[in-house]
């Protein structure tokens, strides 16, 4: 996906933005880090959750392995408390904090990874 489809996604979702944030690749393109996220990954509040459960159908057995739950092909969630946002606040929308990116992609060390870190640390050091 790129940056107009992530962001036209988010529109339709139309979500209180103050309930989730935008993780990892997604954040990484609608910063302009990269061009294509395979999906869109969001962070949302406990509050935020038991809102949209239902609709969504979000059960247990929609849980991947890493704890998000499976929206559809272009879309997972994972859940956590407010207090624990690791964002940046980026209007129009929360993104994830890039130093926390950085260090999951760096401990990771995937190949896949390397690109980013480097752009990652680029981006921050321009900032």
């Amino acid at each position: 996906m790129n940056k107009e489809q992530l962001l036209n996604l988010l529109e339709k979702l139309d979500l209180p933005k103050d309930e989730y944030y935008v993780l990892s690749g997604a954040s990484l393109v609608i910063r302009g880090i990269r061009e294509q996220a395979g999906d869109l990954d969001l962070c949302i509040s406990r509050e935020l959750f038991e809102k949209i459960k239902d609709k969504y159908s979000l059960t247990e057995d929609k849980k991947n392995e890493c704890g998000f739950y499976h929206i559809s092909d272009s879309l997972e969630v994972v859940v956590d408390e407010k207090e624990k946002f690791k964002m940046e606040v980026c209007e129009p929308y929360n993104l994830e904090d890039l130093n926390t990116i950085l260090e999951f992609k760096i401990k990771r060390n995937k190949p896949k990874d390397q690109v980013d870190i480097e752009r990652i640390k680029e981006y921050l050091k321009n900032r």
